[in-house]
């Protein structure tokens, strides 16, 4: 039996081509509402508190793609019939705030009227609110914020202007330009965020009721400005579940 020949080195050209993967998928609403179920059932039964399961449903409907829908739900087993089953596997690790696609700037006006921006919407970096004998209400708790943070200039002339800085991202900062001229700004933010207050009034009130923050690691909220006549106030209340969040617990 004779032996092999000398083997020849391999070619490089000869080599298969690495084939890319295949790119991100973009989630659905139905998906969104699947994997937000999941959330709401593990806060009625205890294995999430209220907190840590609206924070959860903010992700969810924040997800673009599927893949960011995986980490929401990575530690919570579905159960069936009171048993728990088997987690779904490979599950990356919970996405971070990272960047978002969002214009430099947006208005709200309320002008003998009013205006209410809730729910899931894009904030530009700068956002500017007017409300002129009317009212102006913000709500950022779904808002799609990033690590680019966010500056609010909000004018108050003899109305009045909601800020509910409640369940954004922690590491995200906030800064509050605040004129009340005869009116009222209200900026309401949750036990881990870091206020710091330092607005002037002269014949009106620049009110801190905040105290101090839970955790140091959270959100950050200043807040400046000038209180004529009027009142700009900061006051601490904890983020809790709305409508069917809600029903649920007490069920």
């Amino acid at each position: 039996m004779s032996d092999p020949g000398p083997q020849e080195p391999s070619d490089p050209e000869r080599r298969p081509a690495v084939t890319p993967g295949p790119p991100p998928m973009r989630a659905s609403d139905s998906e969104r509402e699947q994997v937000a179920e999941v959330v709401r059932e593990a806060v009625a039964d205890g294995r999430l508190t209220i907190v840590e399961g609206d924070e959860r449903l903010r992700d969810v409907y924040a997800a673009v793609y599927r893949r960011d829908l995986a980490p929401v739900t990575a530690d919570l087993q579905p159960v069936e019939n009171g048993t728990p089953t088997a987690a779904s596997p490979a599950s990356p690790v919970r996405r971070p705030a990272g960047r978002l696609d969002r214009p430099a700037s947006t208005t709200s006006v309320a002008v003998l009227s009013g205006v209410t921006k809730r729910g899931d919407w894009t904030p530009g970096h700068t956002h500017r609110v007017i409300a002129f004998w009317g009212g102006a209400e913000l709500y950022f708790r779904d808002a799609r914020l990033d690590e680019a943070g966010l500056s609010i200039g909000a004018i108050a002339i003899m109305g009045g202007v909601t800020i509910d800085l409640r369940g954004i991202p922690a590491g995200v900062e906030v800064t509050i330009q605040a004129v009340a001229i005869m009116g009222g700004i209200d900026v309401t933010v949750d036990p881990d965020t870091t206020v710091v207050e330092d607005g002037l009034g002269f014949m009106g009130a620049f009110e801190d009721g905040s105290g101090a923050a839970r955790r140091a690691d959270g959100p950050r909220v200043r807040v400046t400005g000038l209180a004529l006549m009027g009142g700009v106030s900061v006051n601490r209340k904890p983020l809790e579940l709305e409508g069917s969040d809600r029903r649920a617990l007490e069920e």
